[in-house]
């Protein structure tokens, strides 16, 4: 008799071939995407940081800027008070994608132009 199509066998075999497969491409995916919300947060912390420079050149102080946090559904921005030759921005996680919300990232500007990035929770 010709029979055409699949065993129970070979279907089972590629089911479980594919399992595999996912299981090893999974983890590479979830921190590729993780990564790409931290480039965000690195970013929109990159461009805060040149909006309170801009203001410092002009004033020599960070006392009294009062700039525009980035806005992200990711990432909640804000910038700390500045004294006269220091200034700090957050990017706090929202529970977004790969994110527990439990991330942070801190950007320190000091008046010499260096910048202090640290981060917790990753």
């Amino acid at each position: 008799r010709d029979e055409r199509g699949f065993t129970l066998i070979e279907l089972i075999m590629v089911l479980v071939i594919l399992g595999i497969l996912l299981a090893l491409a999974l983890p590479a995916y979830l921190g590729t995407r993780k990564k790409a919300y931290l480039a965000e947060a690195d970013q929109n912390l990159q461009e805060m940081r040149t909006q309170a420079w801009l203001y410092y050149v002009e004033k020599g102080t960070f006392v009294g800027f009062s700039g525009t946090p980035a806005t992200s559904p990711a990432w909640s921005y804000s910038f700390g008070n500045g004294t006269a030759t220091q200034i700090t921005m957050t990017a706090d996680a929202n529970a977004v994608g790969p994110l527990s919300g439990s991330e942070l990232v801190t950007l320190t500007l000091s008046g010499t132009g260096t910048a202090t990035v640290t981060s917790s929770g990753f």
